[in-house]
Parts: C-alpha cells; sequence; structure tokens
C-alpha cells in the first residue's frame, strides 16, 4: 500500500465552471438529472457565488452608484448605465425613490 492522497478541493477555470453549470441546468430543467448530476450543480452555484461582481449603477447620473432597486427601475426605462467603481464603495443616503 502506497501513499495515497485525496485532494479535497479541484481548480476549474471560470469558463468551464459556466459551460458545465449550464449543461447540467439543461439536465435538470429537462427532468433527466440525476441526484449527482444535482449535487454537483449545486457545488458549482455555490463556487460562482463566490465570485463577486462590484457593478455600479448610476441612473440619475449624479456620480455615486445606486441602490439594488435600480433594476426595478432597469426593468421599466433605459436610463442606467453601467459605471466604473472602486472597490470601497460610497455609501448613500438612503432609497433614491422618486
Amino acid at each position: 500500500m502506497g501513499d495515497t492522497f485525496f485532494r479535497k478541493s479541484m481548480a476549474m477555470g471560470l469558463g468551464e465552471a459556466i459551460q458545465r453549470h449550464n449543461t447540467l441546468h439543461k439536465a435538470i430543467t429537462s427532468g433527466i438529472a440525476s441526484p449527482d448530476m444535482r449535487s454537483e450543480y449545486k457545488l458549482i452555484t455555490d463556487a460562482l457565488n463566490n465570485i463577486k461582481l462590484d457593478l455600479g449603477f448610476d441612473c440619475d447620473e449624479d456620480g455615486i452608484p445606486d441602490t439594488i432597486e435600480v433594476f426595478s427601475k432597469t426593468a421599466k426605462t433605459s436610463c442606467c448605465r453601467l459605471i466604473p467603481t472602486k472597490s470601497g464603495r460610497r455609501k448613500t443616503k438612503g432609497s433614491r425613490r422618486k
């Protein structure tokens, strides 16, 4: 019996993870996914959710990223634009509802 090494983690490229996630999603929604495929889908989903994208939306063009409520406004209008943000986000003064 030799030294056996069991990997407790593995590395997967982001593109590969998204591609596999989409393939598994298709199998799940088609009703043909095995329990192992569902588990793998959940693991990849959890891993992808550890990657955070810092997106700022500026609907009123005041230079300050707006709150999450902007998604509702974006669905109704085309006013919102992506703006670059810094890692230290500025806090906004409450809700921007009009």
